[in-house]
């Protein structure tokens, strides 16, 4: 395992700057960031900028080590700093935020954290490198957790009024303050009021930004995390979890949750006091050493507080390693079976009104009351991807009293990501309802949110034949737990479409499609933007402006209106793009204007249609796939 990680480290390639995407062909690089603070930024629609400032009150990344820091929080391009500040610290404040270095894999790095202002705190419950739960797989931000002894261990103070190391790290057993740790980092020595005034800088040790040789992605709703919880910390009954249950290269996982081998879903927020906390969200489990090693997914529900929602499990990007991680197998269609009247319109269904009599790929073992239902009415699951999800509650929010059931995936094997130098893929960003596939009540009409890439198999020249293969995104969610735009984010990671050798050197052409329209109440606005291809050694647009930077749609067809809204346009853009003319309106449906250069293609047109209600295709011209030759092992000292 070490020996694959070094080359995947070897192979990375170094870009001169970075952008709101990951272009560079690395596997996805981040910080997560556990915050809790009154600065966030104002609240939405308030002051266009946010609290937070770089060398104020900000966190920041030095690249390199060299003591220049070169990315702020507060100018990440991939979150939005407004609303949800707290006034003291408590369990269910914490916010959490990404910085992604996805160009800056294998570089050393130290984090600064600057509060040189009188006016706000920040309390810092974790930080941790590519989501490592810090006891299977490490989490080489040093004292990421702010757990160890001495205090603040690892970190050096650099300045401010507060220079006792043991008056910034709070201690807190009993879940007062925070949901999962006994110490957090707090610039404020009083958390419970919030008090201002003490300032501080400080600065980790080195550490290397070694990124995941391989990760499970998944969505969960409600109480994925509650069994690490502290007892009582947000209402915790410590009854409900979510995990991947890891055995070894030739024995099964045993099912049960073992610490220090299984892997466990922490800093999770869910809930019942509102359906933003009890939203389908995405989550990342970082696997990194463990590759060849049998696994599963396992929730359990033993909590008459919580129910525990899921969706979307892949491994990596390989939708077919986690048998129906999306619960999507076997769901019937209207050409399929136009009487199945409960699936188009979501009715909550037990999982044996399945065609099928169960789950495909699940096991559903219950043990009291309980027992899992597709269209949960507890998920709140707006945001869920494909056609469907599951859940543990029930028919309506007060089934989450239901309890004594788990779910369990069938078992697979850890895969590391595909080395780079071996790999072709197309890779793309995405914001909001990109891939959903919903019906209207009757069954009549499909509506969607649907990114392809469409491959002329058999050289005809068209691209949805009956010979061609169609790469089509799904088990993708929206934006991470509790951030503070709730689903309006940049999907991370970006999908990838891995091609097939077969299918290397063959005419493409991308298919994007918004009809999220009245039939469900036309929720659902999508942005695309940064189409690129990996060829082996090196990230480039498919084709010219499939990054849409030539401020047109030059190489696109698009269609608008096709199932209601009044769209003009696919192409959006940043506030500058906006404010100077060159587009209608702004990206990200207002809630975040950022993107990678000025350009986008986008839905949510609220200077003039009021949001969510555009409908549309988007096709590009055809272009021709990268192909590449395996590198022979022999050959990769090379590197």
């Amino acid at each position: 395992m070490k020996n694959g990680l070094v080359i995947l480290i070897a192979l990375f390639v170094a870009f001169p700057a970075w952008t709101a995407t990951n272009n560079s062909g690395n596997p996805p690089t981040f910080l997560w960031i556990d915050l809790c603070t009154n600065g966030i930024g104002d609240s939405d629609g308030a002051i266009p900028y946010p609290r937070m400032e770089p060398n104020v009150f900000d966190i920041g990344v030095d690249l390199g080590a060299d003591g220049t820091i070169d990315r702020w929080l507060s100018q990440e391009g991939s979150e939005f700093l407004g609303r949800d500040n707290a006034s003291t610290v408590a369990p269910l404040n914490w916010r959490r935020f990404y910085i992604r270095l996805d160009f800056d894999a294998g570089k050393m790095a130290k984090i600064r954290i600057v509060d040189n202002s009188t006016e706000y705190y920040m309390a810092i419950n974790a930080i941790r490198l590519n989501y490592a739960d810090g006891k299977v797989v490490p989490n080489l931000v040093p004292n990421g957790w702010f757990e160890d002894d001495p205090p603040l261990n690892g970190w050096t103070i650099v300045s401010g009024s507060l220079r006792d190391p043991a008056a910034l790290i709070q201690t807190d057993t009993s879940g007062q303050f925070s949901l999962y740790s006994t110490k957090f980092l707090s610039t404020t020595t009083t958390p419970a009021t919030g008090a201002s005034a003490e300032t501080v800088v400080i600065e980790s040790n080195a550490f290397p930004l070694t990124p995941p040789s391989s990760f499970i992605y998944g969505m969960v709703s409600g109480g994925g995390s509650e069994l690490w919880n502290k007892s009582g910390a947000g209402g915790s009954d410590n009854a409900s979890g979510v995990f991947i249950d890891v055995g070894t290269a030739t024995q099964n996982p045993n099912g049960v949750y073992d610490e220090g081998t299984d892997i466990p879903l922490t800093g999770f927020i869910g809930g019942t006091s509102s359906s933003i906390r009890n939203q389908i969200h995405p989550v990342f489990f970082n696997t990194s050493g463990l590759e060849g090693r049998r696994a599963q997914v396992v929730a359990i529900d033993n909590s008459r507080i919580f129910h525990v929602g899921m969706d979307s499990f892949r491994m990596n990007w390989n939708l077919d390693v986690i048998k129906n991680g999306g619960f999507d197998d076997g769901i019937p269609t209207p050409a399929e079976d136009p009487n199945a009247i409960a699936w188009f319109s979501e009715e909550a269904l037990e999982w044996n009104e399945h065609p099928s009599g169960a789950i495909p790929g699940w096991t559903v073992t219950s043990t009291d009351i309980g027992s899992v239902y597709f269209f949960d009415k507890a998920c709140h699951g707006s945001m869920f991807s494909g056609r469907t999800y599951v859940g543990t509650a029930g028919y309506t929010e007060a089934d989450r009293i239901f309890t004594g059931v788990k779910l369990t995936s069938d078992v697979f094997v850890i895969e590391s990501i595909p080395n780079p130098a071996e790999s072709v893929f197309l890779q793309f960003a995405a914001a909001q309802g990109s891939a959903r596939e919903r019906y209207t009540s009757n069954g009549s009409s499909r509506e969607r949110g649907y990114v392809a890439l469409n491959v002329d198999v058999n050289g005809d020249g068209t691209f949805e034949g009956p010979g061609d293969y169609v790469y089509a995104q799904t088990h993708q969610g929206m934006g991470q737990n509790l951030n503070t735009s709730n689903m309006d984010l940049w999907s991370y990671p970006e999908f990838r479409f891995y091609i097939k050798p077969e299918h290397q050197g063959k005419m493409a052409q991308i298919y994007v499609e918004d009809t999220m329209g009245p039939s469900r109440g036309s929720y659902g606005w999508m942005c695309v933007d940064d189409f690129f291809v990996w060829d082996g050694k090196e990230a480039r647009l498919a084709f010219p402006n499939s990054d849409f930077e030539m401020g047109s749609l030059e190489n696109w067809t698009e269609e608008v209106g096709i199932n209601g809204g009044a769209l003009r346009s696919w192409l959006a853009g940043s506030a500058d793009s906006f404010y100077s003319g060159l587009v209608e309106h702004v990206s990200m449906n207002n809630r975040h204007s950022v993107v990678d250069g000025a350009f986008s293609a986008d839905t949510a047109a609220n200077e003039y249609t009021g949001g969510d209600a555009g409908t549309g295709t988007l096709i590009s011209i055809p272009f021709e796939l990268p192909t590449v030759s395996p590198t022979h092992v022999a050959d990769w000292s090379v590197f």
